[in-house]
């Protein structure tokens, strides 16, 4: 009787242990989120963002003369990450109209509160695709430290995710639009399309990310996403690639227990980035001014 009690209850529990699917909107989220913590410098081989969520890869990007735009041309780079670059800049547009129109506050104001209130709910989505990307709570403290080429390295690593093609819906039918396609790029998905779910982890690169290609003139420039991954990890850090797709493969394969920063050898690196990102100072001790949350760092 206890060992039917037992599987019972572990029975009963593999609803809310088993891993939630990853959707395309998470992809967009993370990888808008990754943009605001990293920015690689390959001349000086350093991070040139400031590893804090600001969203300063869109508001003060060019000194903020293009935030419409969507800030950063990297937040341009696939449809998913512009969809929600979009979305952001939609909400922002927003509530910066709806204070000028209260006519209490002043533009300058207007826009540090829409400004806050946006990076707000983009955190509450970050929340939210973390777990799913990682079958684990998102962080309940934060860190002040500086963010790191390992963090980076793992933020590579989980391109294993990326899909190649996602559904799209136009025109009353159904197709196949190539996410690594420079020319859809700047494509706003609807609501059903930005739900729809990924392929799990399987430790490979879908085959469009191994021949992206980059516009530029006179010729375009091919690149391989994977070997790019795999020449940063090297140089930058003590791990391999290949090892932790192989980890991501194996972890891929369990689709009811375990999370990815606890089964992996490298995932605890992600939730310190993670609660590096929602510090509410920077590195060097000063305020960040667009941050609401009150947890304290350390």
């Amino acid at each position: 009787m206890k060992i039917i009690s037992i599987l019972l209850v572990l029975l009963f529990s593999v609803p809310a242990l088993a891993k939630k699917p990853i959707r395309v909107v998470d992809i967009g989220v993370i990888g808008l989120a990754s943009h605001d913590l990293f920015q690689w410098n390959a001349e000086t081989r350093e991070n040139d963002e400031n590893g804090r969520f600001d969203l300063s890869t869109i508001f003060d990007y060019a000194n903020g003369t293009r935030i419409y735009q969507g800030g950063n041309p990297k937040n341009s780079s696939n449809a998913a990450v512009y969809s929600i670059t979009q979305n952001l800049i939609s909400f922002y547009v927003g509530k910066k109209t709806t204070l000028l129109m209260s006519r209490e506050v002043s533009e300058a104001q207007a826009h540090t509160i829409a400004r806050q209130q946006t990076l707000e709910f983009f955190i509450g989505m970050v929340k939210e695709s973390y777990e799913r990307f990682t079958n684990k709570r998102f962080p309940n403290y934060a860190l002040a430290l500086p963010v790191n080429d390992d963090e980076q390295a793992v933020m590579r690593a989980l391109h294993d995710i990326l899909p190649g093609e996602i559904n799209v819906n136009r025109n009353l039918t159904q197709s196949k639009l190539q996410v690594t396609d420079f020319k859809l790029a700047i494509n706003q998905l609807s609501p059903t399309e930005m739900l729809q779910n990924v392929r799990f982890f399987d430790g490979a690169y879908d085959e469009e990310y191994l021949h992206v290609v980059i516009p530029g003139f006179p010729d375009p420039q091919i690149i391989n996403l994977k070997e790019i991954d795999q020449t940063f990890i090297a140089e930058q850090t003590n791990y391999n690639l290949d090892n932790m797709l192989r980890e991501l493969h194996v972890y891929g394969k369990f689709p009811f227990f375990g999370n990815l920063v606890e089964f992996t050898s490298f995932g605890y690196h992600l939730e310190n980035l993670f609660a590096k990102g929602i510090c509410n100072k920077y590195a060097d001790g000063s305020v960040n001014p667009w941050s609401t949350l009150s947890i304290a760092c350390y």
